[in-house]
């Protein structure tokens, strides 16, 4: 999403230019401004067009820019403004650190965490101050589930955000604090070849049903030349595995020019070379709902011949 700092309207701004504060209040009345804080408000073409995590970055501007300099984005809020994606509904309030504080406060809008921050814990992002996504990352993801943690570090690998190791230091020094040991195994599970947040909640149902790790992105190729990559492949059982997204389908940027029907069409063309191919002897699709519940999926990749491959737990 575009840097919005300058659509984002302050009142005492608005004020100090000469313009009417009713005038202010009545646009946000009749639905042309969505009110994001207290005195901040924000054009509603915008905030309809931002999807969930623009939504939260948005508000975490609106939020911290009415706070003490000394404030420092955080958990959640500060993945939000680095491009992190989140299991579940992302958060109303904001977070930040508050390194004046001795204990955690809440209010409607705003969680002030009382913690200790290094300078390397320290970044600039959006204009603000925020915490580097490694701290962030694991802060959040020792507060979730397996599910919501490999989701958060398989895309912190992936992007270049921290290294695995700098994620295993990080986590060893903390041994004794809590969620730590969840988000041991979710960093044990973690893959950059992970391409996206369905893949990541798959691989953790996946785990957690006791089937074996599949192989990530495999290439399938033909005698007409490459077919493209596969999202999972269990080469002991000749099963490839497809998790789908609705964005492969409504995306522009995915569709790279074709309409949602020719997608479907050539999607079916792709699966059909790989069926064809003698090493494939099942083919598993699910959708994010599927993966989410979890049974649905396993059923699929049953149904495929992936039910008696698995590891010992």
């Amino acid at each position: 999403m575009a840097n919005t700092d300058d659509s984002l309207i302050r009142r005492a701004t608005w004020v100090r230019g000469g313009r009417d504060d009713h005038d202010l209040r009545r646009r946000a009345s009749c639905g042309e401004l969505v009110r994001l804080a207290p005195g901040t408000y924000l054009p509603t073409a915008i905030w309809t067009a931002a999807d969930q995590r623009q939504r939260h970055a948005l508000r975490v501007r609106a939020v911290v820019g009415r706070l003490a300099s000394d404030v420092v984005v955080s958990h959640e809020s500060a993945l939000a403004l680095s491009g992190f994606p989140l299991l579940g509904r992302w958060p109303e309030r904001v977070h930040v650190v508050d390194r004046r504080r001795s204990r955690t406060l809440s209010s409607s809008t705003l969680v002030r965490h009382a913690a200790a921050l290094d300078a390397s814990d320290v970044m600039e992002n959006w204009g603000m101050p925020s915490v580097v996504p490694l701290r962030a990352a694991l802060d959040v993801v020792r507060t979730r589930d397996l599910h919501g943690g490999l989701v958060v570090i398989d895309h912190g690998l992936r992007s270049g955000a921290f290294s695995r190791s700098a994620a295993r230091s990080h986590l060893d020094a903390r041994a004794n604090r809590r969620g730590v040991r969840v988000a041991s195994l979710a960093l044990d599970l973690a893959d950059p070849l992970s391409e996206s947040a369905g893949e990541s909640l798959s691989r953790a149902g996946m785990f957690e049903a006791g089937l074996v790790r599949p192989v990530l992105q495999r290439e399938f190729r033909d005698a007409r030349g490459l077919i493209g990559r596969v999202d999972f492949w269990w080469p002991c059982c000749g099963v490839v595995g497809e998790f789908d997204g609705l964005v492969k389908y409504l995306g522009r940027a995915e569709r790279r020019g074709r309409t949602p029907e020719q997608v479907v069409v050539d999607e079916k063309i792709r699966e059909d070379r790989i069926r064809a191919l003698p090493e494939v002897r099942g083919f598993a699709r699910w959708i994010w709902d599927e993966a989410l519940k979890g049974r649905p999926m396993l059923d699929r990749l049953a149904a495929a011949g992936l039910a008696r491959c698995t590891h010992a737990r």
